[in-house]
C-alpha cells in the first residue's frame, strides 16, 4: 500500500487535528500546505475555501497598496497599480491547477477554477519586451522567485485577480497572481509584484522544481520539469470502503496540459481488464473533466480498482514511475485504490 492510501485510511482518525474545513486537510500550518479532498466534489470547480493552497513562505502581512513593476530588457518599464490594468480587455479560463509534488489518493494538492483577469501577453506589452528577451522572472511579495520561458505568456497565460467569480482570497494570491494553463503551479507565483524581462533564466540554486534522472553511470542529469501531466483519479468508492457485490457506479477526474482527453479506462481487477468510461463534455481545454464507469463487482475481498487516461497524441499514464527518475515531481503513474467487497 503506497503511503498515500495509508494516509487516507488513517485520515479519519486524524480528522480532528488535520481539517481546517469539511473538505480539506493540512499538510503545513506555515507556510500552509493544504490539500483538497476530491471526495467532496459538488460541481466543476472548486470552491475557493477548500482549494488547495501550496505557500511557500508565509502570506505577505502588507498587501495594501501594491503594484507590479515590469523592468529589464524593456523599452518602456512600466510600475502598474491596479486602476491601470483595469484598462485591459478582461479575459476568463477554466483550468486546473496542480502541484508539482503531488501525487494520487483522495487528497490532492490539486483544483480547478475559473480564473479572471489580463492576459499576461497584455500587460507585458505595456513595457515593449525587446527582442530576444526570452525569460520572464516573476517575484512575489514574499520573496517567492520563478523563471519562465517567456513564450508561456502567449499561451493563454493571465494576470488574474478573481476566481471563480469571486475576488482572490490572500492564500490564493490576492490582489493578483499569475497562471500558467497546463504547468505546474510554482510558476503560478502569488502576490505578483515583479516582472523582470530577461535574456538568459535564473539559474536554480537547488534541486527544487527539477527533474532529476539517474544515468547508467551513476550521473544525475537535471531537467526543467514539463507541462502538467495526464492523470486520472478516483473520487467514487473511497480508499477502504467497503461495498457490497454487485455492480458499483465508480466516479472520477481527468485533466491534461490542454492536450485533448480520448478516454479513461476504468478496471476492477487490478488492471488485468479494462472498460471504456464515459467522459463528460469537454469545455476548457485546460479544466478538469469528470467520467464514470459502471463496474462489476463479483468476488469478496479486497479489491483493486484502477484507472487510466490516454490522449489524442498518444500520451498515457504508466503503470509504474520511471526507475530512472530520482526526484517526487510530475507524479501521474495510474491511480489504484483498494475497496473492501462483502
Amino acid at each position: 500500500m503506497r503511503r498515500r492510501e495509508f494516509i487516507a485510511l488513517v485520515g479519519g482518525v486524524l480528522a480532528a487535528s488535520r481539517r481546517i474545513c469539511a473538505d480539506s486537510a493540512v499538510a503545513s500550518q506555515n507556510p500552509l500546505v493544504r490539500q483538497y479532498n476530491l471526495e467532496s466534489l459538488q460541481g466543476e470547480y472548486t470552491p475557493a475555501d477548500e482549494f488547495y493552497i501550496r505557500n511557500h513562505n508565509p502570506v505577505p502581512k502588507d498587501l495594501s497598496g501594491l503594484s507590479l513593476r515590469i523592468e529589464g530588457e524593456v523599452a518602456k518599464p512600466q510600475t502598474l497599480a491596479m486602476a491601470d490594468l483595469a484598462r485591459l480587455p478582461v479575459k476568463r479560463l477554466a483550468a486546473v491547477m496542480e502541484c508539482a509534488g503531488n501525487g494520487t489518493g483522495p487528497y490532492q494538492l490539486a483544483s480547478n477554477a475559473l480564473w479572471e483577469g489580463w492576459a499576461l501577453e497584455d500587460v507585458l506589452t505595456l513595457a515593449e519586451a525587446r527582442p530576444g528577451a526570452g525569460y520572464l522572472h516573476l517575484q512575489g511579495r514574499d520573496g517567492f522567485v520563478r523563471s519562465v520561458p517567456g513564450p508561456r505568456a502567449l499561451q493563454d497565460a493571465l494576470l488574474v485577480t478573481r476566481m471563480n467569480q469571486q475576488p482572490l482570497l490572500p492564500d490564493h494570491g490576492a490582489p493578483w497572481r499569475v497562471v500558467f494553463p497546463g504547468y505546474y503551479g510554482m510558476d503560478s507565483v502569488k502576490w505578483l509584484e515583479r516582472i523582470t524581462v530577461a535574456s538568459s533564466p535564473i539559474q536554480p540554486a537547488s534541486n527544487d522544481y527539477l527533474a532529476l534522472r539517474k544515468g547508467s553511470d551513476g550521473s544525475v542529469e537535471t531537467l526543467p520539469l514539463p507541462g502538467i501531466q495526464l492523470k486520472s483519479v478516483f473520487v467514487y468508492p473511497a480508499v477502504g470502503a467497503v461495498l457490497q457485490v454487485g455492480r458499483v457506479d465508480a466516479r472520477g477526474l481527468v485533466w491534461s496540459n490542454g492536450e485533448t482527453v480520448m478516454a479513461v479506462e476504468v478496471s476492477a481487477d487490478g488492471g488485468k481488464s479494462w472498460r471504456v468510461a464515459k467522459l463528460d463534455p469537454p469545455g476548457s481545454k485546460y479544466a478538469w473533466r469528470q467520467w464514470q464507469a459502471s463496474l462489476d463487482l463479483s468476488e469478496r475481498g479486497l479489491v483493486e480498482l484502477a484507472c487510466k487516461a490516454v490522449d489524442t497524441k498518444g500520451n498515457q499514464q504508466p503503470f509504474e514511475r520511471p526507475a530512472d527518475r530520482a526526484d517526487g515531481y510530475a507524479d501521474n503513474q495510474i491511480e489504484r485504490i483498494r475497496v473492501m467487497v462483502t
